[in-house]
Protein backbone atom coordinates (compact mmCIF):
# COMPACT_ATOMS: atom_id res chain seq x y z
CA UNK A 1 0.00 0.00 0.00
CA UNK A 2 1.90 3.15 -1.39
CA UNK A 3 1.69 5.91 1.58
CA UNK A 4 1.48 3.48 4.06
CA UNK A 5 4.12 0.95 3.68
CA UNK A 6 7.05 0.10 1.38
CA UNK A 7 7.29 -3.16 1.74
CA UNK A 8 5.33 -6.16 -0.49
CA UNK A 9 3.26 -8.37 2.88
CA UNK A 10 4.21 -11.85 2.76
CA UNK A 11 2.65 -14.76 0.47
CA UNK A 12 -0.52 -16.30 1.55
CA UNK A 13 -4.06 -17.14 0.00
CA UNK A 14 -6.21 -14.77 1.70
CA UNK A 15 -8.30 -13.19 -0.95
CA UNK A 16 -8.89 -9.81 1.08
CA UNK A 17 -6.10 -7.64 3.16
CA UNK A 18 -7.03 -5.52 6.37
CA UNK A 19 -5.34 -2.19 6.87
CA UNK A 20 -6.38 -0.05 10.18
CA UNK A 21 -5.68 3.17 11.14
CA UNK A 22 -5.40 4.77 7.52
CA UNK A 23 -5.87 8.42 7.70
CA UNK A 24 -7.06 10.75 5.23
CA UNK A 25 -5.69 11.39 2.04
CA UNK A 26 -4.56 9.41 -1.40
CA UNK A 27 -3.62 5.95 -1.38
CA UNK A 28 -2.66 3.20 -4.46
CA UNK A 29 -3.12 -0.35 -3.23
CA UNK A 30 -1.23 -2.98 -5.18
CA UNK A 31 -1.62 -6.59 -5.60
CA UNK A 32 -0.04 -9.33 -7.33
CA UNK A 33 -0.37 -12.55 -7.84
CA UNK A 34 1.81 -16.01 -8.06
CA UNK A 35 0.83 -19.22 -9.56
CA UNK A 36 2.34 -22.63 -9.31
CA UNK A 37 4.96 -21.14 -7.13
CA UNK A 38 6.97 -19.46 -9.50
CA UNK A 39 4.78 -17.55 -11.93
CA UNK A 40 3.65 -14.06 -10.83
CA UNK A 41 1.01 -11.45 -12.60
CA UNK A 42 1.03 -8.60 -13.57
CA UNK A 43 0.98 -5.77 -10.98
CA UNK A 44 -3.09 -4.40 -10.34
CA UNK A 45 -3.43 -0.94 -8.85
CA UNK A 46 -6.35 0.34 -7.13
CA UNK A 47 -6.36 4.34 -5.77
CA UNK A 48 -7.72 4.65 -2.91
CA UNK A 49 -8.68 8.25 -1.33
CA UNK A 50 -9.93 8.73 2.29
CA UNK A 51 -11.90 11.67 2.68
CA UNK A 52 -11.08 13.53 6.03
CA UNK A 53 -14.35 13.71 8.61
CA UNK A 54 -16.49 16.43 8.40
CA UNK A 55 -14.71 18.23 11.49
CA UNK A 56 -11.34 18.41 9.59
CA UNK A 57 -12.49 19.24 6.16
CA UNK A 58 -11.77 22.71 4.42
CA UNK A 59 -14.88 23.58 4.73
CA UNK A 60 -14.69 22.77 8.82
CA UNK A 61 -10.86 24.32 8.58
CA UNK A 62 -12.77 27.76 6.95
CA UNK A 63 -15.52 27.20 9.06
CA UNK A 64 -12.71 26.89 12.08
CA UNK A 65 -10.83 30.41 11.00
CA UNK A 66 -13.56 31.63 10.39
CA UNK A 67 -14.82 31.87 13.93
CA UNK A 68 -11.46 32.02 15.14
CA UNK A 69 -11.30 35.88 13.53
CA UNK A 70 -14.34 36.42 14.96
CA UNK A 71 -13.77 35.77 18.32
CA UNK A 72 -10.43 37.50 18.18
CA UNK A 73 -12.74 40.63 16.92
CA UNK A 74 -15.28 40.23 19.51
CA UNK A 75 -12.60 39.30 22.42
CA UNK A 76 -10.47 42.86 21.09
CA UNK A 77 -13.67 44.98 21.19
CA UNK A 78 -14.82 43.51 24.73
CA UNK A 79 -10.99 43.89 25.73
CA UNK A 80 -11.02 47.71 24.51
CA UNK A 81 -15.09 47.90 26.29
CA UNK A 82 -13.04 46.42 29.05
CA UNK A 83 -10.28 49.01 29.02
CA UNK A 84 -12.44 52.16 27.98
CA UNK A 85 -14.48 51.18 31.43
CA UNK A 86 -11.12 50.85 33.40
CA UNK A 87 -9.80 54.10 31.70
CA UNK A 88 -13.10 56.07 32.98
CA UNK A 89 -13.31 54.93 36.60
CA UNK A 90 -9.27 55.97 36.67
CA UNK A 91 -10.13 59.39 35.32
CA UNK A 92 -13.16 59.58 37.37
CA UNK A 93 -11.18 58.53 40.62
CA UNK A 94 -8.67 61.05 39.38
CA UNK A 95 -11.25 63.74 38.82
CA UNK A 96 -12.52 63.12 42.00
CA UNK A 97 -9.37 63.38 44.24
CA UNK A 98 -8.38 66.47 41.97
CA UNK A 99 -11.89 68.23 43.13
CA UNK A 100 -10.90 67.21 46.66
CA UNK A 101 -7.67 68.52 46.60
CA UNK A 102 -8.52 71.69 44.95
CA UNK A 103 -11.66 72.09 47.21
CA UNK A 104 -9.25 71.72 50.30
CA UNK A 105 -6.98 74.01 49.01
CA UNK A 106 -9.64 76.10 48.08
CA UNK A 107 -10.68 75.86 51.82
CA UNK A 108 -7.55 76.19 53.32
CA UNK A 109 -6.36 79.46 51.06
CA UNK A 110 -9.90 80.91 51.94
CA UNK A 111 -9.45 80.35 55.51
CA UNK A 112 -5.60 81.98 55.45
CA UNK A 113 -7.42 84.46 53.51
CA UNK A 114 -9.60 85.18 56.50
CA UNK A 115 -6.85 84.99 59.04
CA UNK A 116 -4.71 87.22 57.32
CA UNK A 117 -7.72 89.45 56.43
CA UNK A 118 -8.41 89.59 60.03
CA UNK A 119 -4.92 90.07 61.50
CA UNK A 120 -4.88 92.88 58.91
CA UNK A 121 -7.77 94.49 60.25
CA UNK A 122 -7.06 93.86 63.98
CA UNK A 123 -3.67 95.86 63.17
CA UNK A 124 -5.32 98.37 61.61
CA UNK A 125 -7.47 98.77 64.58
CA UNK A 126 -5.21 98.58 66.85
CA UNK A 127 -3.13 101.61 64.73
CA UNK A 128 -5.89 103.77 64.57
CA UNK A 129 -6.39 103.08 68.23
CA UNK A 130 -3.09 104.14 68.95
CA UNK A 131 -3.46 107.10 66.79
CA UNK A 132 -6.59 108.16 68.32
CA UNK A 133 -4.70 107.58 71.69
CA UNK A 134 -2.09 109.77 70.59
CA UNK A 135 -4.14 112.37 68.77
CA UNK A 136 -6.45 112.62 71.45
CA UNK A 137 -3.47 112.75 74.50
CA UNK A 138 -1.49 115.72 71.92
CA UNK A 139 -5.13 117.49 71.99
CA UNK A 140 -5.44 117.49 76.04
CA UNK A 141 -1.75 118.63 75.89
CA UNK A 142 -2.62 121.67 73.67
CA UNK A 143 -5.94 122.39 75.44
CA UNK A 144 -4.05 122.62 78.48
CA UNK A 145 -1.11 124.69 77.36
CA UNK A 146 -3.80 127.05 76.15
CA UNK A 147 -5.84 127.28 78.89
CA UNK A 148 -2.43 128.64 80.39
CA UNK A 149 -1.96 130.86 78.05
CA UNK A 150 -5.67 132.07 78.36
CA UNK A 151 -5.32 132.67 81.83
CA UNK A 152 -2.05 134.47 81.89
CA UNK A 153 -4.11 136.75 79.20
CA UNK A 154 -6.68 136.83 81.13
CA UNK A 155 -4.64 138.31 83.90
CA UNK A 156 -3.54 141.01 81.60
CA UNK A 157 -6.97 141.68 81.11
CA UNK A 158 -8.10 142.46 84.63
CA UNK A 159 -5.18 144.75 85.14
CA UNK A 160 -6.71 147.15 82.85
CA UNK A 161 -4.45 150.37 84.29
CA UNK A 162 -1.33 148.65 84.62
CA UNK A 163 0.91 147.41 82.14
CA UNK A 164 1.84 143.88 81.26
CA UNK A 165 4.47 142.96 83.61
CA UNK A 166 7.75 141.87 82.30
CA UNK A 167 7.06 138.15 84.76
CA UNK A 168 4.31 137.61 83.19
CA UNK A 169 4.86 138.02 80.07
CA UNK A 170 7.72 135.88 80.48
CA UNK A 171 5.43 133.44 82.14
CA UNK A 172 3.69 133.12 78.89
CA UNK A 173 6.81 133.35 76.82
CA UNK A 174 8.16 130.22 78.82
CA UNK A 175 4.73 128.64 78.43
CA UNK A 176 4.87 128.70 74.86
CA UNK A 177 8.72 127.46 74.61
CA UNK A 178 7.65 124.93 77.06
CA UNK A 179 4.46 123.54 74.96
CA UNK A 180 7.32 123.83 71.86
CA UNK A 181 10.31 121.97 73.23
CA UNK A 182 8.23 119.40 75.25
CA UNK A 183 8.99 115.66 74.64
CA UNK A 184 6.09 114.00 75.11
CA UNK A 185 4.40 114.98 71.70
CA UNK A 186 8.22 113.67 70.51
CA UNK A 187 7.77 110.39 71.94
CA UNK A 188 4.50 109.84 70.09
CA UNK A 189 5.73 110.49 67.36
CA UNK A 190 8.83 108.12 68.01
CA UNK A 191 6.62 105.19 68.85
CA UNK A 192 4.09 105.26 65.91
CA UNK A 193 7.03 106.22 63.54
CA UNK A 194 8.50 102.97 64.60
CA UNK A 195 6.03 101.14 63.76
CA UNK A 196 5.36 102.46 60.37
CA UNK A 197 9.21 102.02 59.50
CA UNK A 198 9.83 99.05 61.37
CA UNK A 199 12.29 100.18 64.50
CA UNK A 200 13.76 103.06 62.56
CA UNK A 201 15.51 104.33 65.41
CA UNK A 202 16.40 100.99 66.93
CA UNK A 203 18.84 100.44 63.84
CA UNK A 204 19.92 103.67 63.95
CA UNK A 205 21.16 104.15 67.36
CA UNK A 206 22.89 101.00 66.98
CA UNK A 207 24.53 101.75 64.12
CA UNK A 208 25.54 105.11 64.97
CA UNK A 209 25.33 105.67 68.78
CA UNK A 210 27.30 109.24 68.78
CA UNK A 211 23.60 111.02 67.40
CA UNK A 212 21.68 112.90 69.69
CA UNK A 213 17.90 113.40 69.86
CA UNK A 214 17.88 116.66 67.85
CA UNK A 215 19.55 114.19 64.65
CA UNK A 216 17.19 110.94 65.96
CA UNK A 217 14.34 114.13 64.82
CA UNK A 218 16.24 115.50 61.95
CA UNK A 219 16.46 111.62 60.38
CA UNK A 220 12.78 110.89 61.00
CA UNK A 221 11.86 114.19 59.13
CA UNK A 222 14.14 113.82 56.34
CA UNK A 223 12.91 109.96 56.26
CA UNK A 224 9.71 111.33 55.78
CA UNK A 225 10.83 113.55 52.93
CA UNK A 226 9.83 116.73 54.36
CA UNK A 227 10.55 120.21 53.20
CA UNK A 228 13.48 122.69 54.96
CA UNK A 229 10.42 125.07 55.74
CA UNK A 230 8.66 122.33 57.49
CA UNK A 231 11.69 121.07 59.65
CA UNK A 232 12.51 124.37 60.25
CA UNK A 233 9.31 124.73 61.94
CA UNK A 234 9.15 121.29 64.08
CA UNK A 235 12.46 122.37 64.99
CA UNK A 236 12.05 125.41 66.26
CA UNK A 237 14.79 126.75 64.32
CA UNK A 238 15.49 128.83 60.91
CA UNK A 239 15.81 127.37 57.72
CA UNK A 240 19.57 128.14 58.27
CA UNK A 241 19.86 125.98 60.77
CA UNK A 242 18.03 123.37 59.38
CA UNK A 243 21.00 123.23 56.43
CA UNK A 244 23.55 123.36 59.13
CA UNK A 245 22.36 120.37 61.04
CA UNK A 246 21.86 118.58 57.38
CA UNK A 247 25.68 119.18 56.83
CA UNK A 248 26.77 117.71 60.31
CA UNK A 249 24.47 114.95 60.13
CA UNK A 250 25.66 113.77 56.88
CA UNK A 251 29.47 113.67 58.66
CA UNK A 252 28.04 111.86 61.39
CA UNK A 253 26.40 109.27 59.63
CA UNK A 254 29.62 109.17 56.83
CA UNK A 255 27.42 109.54 53.91
CA UNK A 256 29.43 109.25 50.79
CA UNK A 257 29.28 112.59 48.75
CA UNK A 258 27.62 111.38 45.83
CA UNK A 259 24.78 109.80 47.97
CA UNK A 260 21.23 111.47 48.61
CA UNK A 261 20.70 111.80 52.60
CA UNK A 262 17.32 111.60 52.12
CA UNK A 263 17.76 108.38 50.04
CA UNK A 264 20.32 107.04 52.50
CA UNK A 265 17.86 107.42 55.62
CA UNK A 266 15.35 105.45 53.45
CA UNK A 267 17.12 102.36 52.76
CA UNK A 268 18.32 101.81 56.62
Amino acid sequence: MEGYSKQWSEWNTATQKDFTNLTNGNYIFKVRAKINEHTASEISSIKIIILAPWYASNWAWAFYFICLIIALIIGKRIYEAKLKRDQQKIADALQKEQEEYLKKKTEASEKQIIRLEKEKLQNELAGKSRELANSAMSLVYKNELLQKISQELNKLKDKKDQKPQEDQLRKIQKIIDDGMNDERDWNLFENSFNEAHESFFKKLKANHPDLVPNDLKLCAYLRMNMSSKEMASLLNISVRGVEIRRYRLRKKLAVPHDKNLTEFLIEI
